[in-house]
């Protein structure tokens, strides 16, 4: 087998081998299985079969199939759980707005949620975009400016230093 070259380390992919490898060994027995009951001839199923498999071994099938797009996503998430607390680059940054100051975060108001302001217009609870958590009567929270959206103080904080934008509408603070 033929591993992927990453420029993060060899754990990383490993990471990324074990998980492409996952994903084309259920391929090619979907495929295999489909072959098989399809009814055609034993020897054109063994000349496949003997295809896959050269393909798995020379590498083809993973560099064929895992284009640039799947292994950045996958090394992705391979790095958000090996150094959750590091600065990583989000997959869909749009490269415009870096996080805010921490002097400007601490300059947004802080509100406590009051027991009117629990609800919606409709009577339904209001809970916070980041942590998806209701908001009880006595929370801190802020709601931004511009877009006016709420969020529990330590959830839009964490958001603002790395962001700088709205975690709902992405408009900028």
């Amino acid at each position: 087998m033929v591993g992927l070259a990453t420029e993060s380390g060899m754990l990383r992919g490993a990471g990324i081998g074990a998980i492409s490898g996952a994903v084309f060994s259920i391929e090619v027995a979907e495929s295999s299985r489909d072959l098989w009951h399809s009814g055609d001839s034993g020897v054109w199923t063994l000349l496949y079969m003997v295809d896959i498999i050269s393909s798995l071994l020379s590498g083809r099938l993973v560099r064929e199939k895992v284009g640039p797009a799947v292994q950045s996503a996958v090394q992705s998430q391979i790095s958000a759980i090996s150094s959750p607390f590091e600065e990583t680059s989000d997959l869909f940054e749009t490269g415009s707005v870096r996080g805010l100051p921490e002097a400007a975060v601490r300059r947004l108001p802080v509100t406590v949620v009051a027991e009117d302001g629990a609800v919606d217009a409709a009577g339904q609870a209001l809970c916070c975009s980041v942590c998806l958590q209701d908001f009880r009567v006595g929370d801190r929270a802020r709601r931004l400016p511009g877009c006016r959206h709420l969020f529990h103080v330590p959830c839009i904080d964490c958001w603002l230093l790395r962001h700088g934008s709205c975690p709902l509408c992405r408009r900028d603070i």
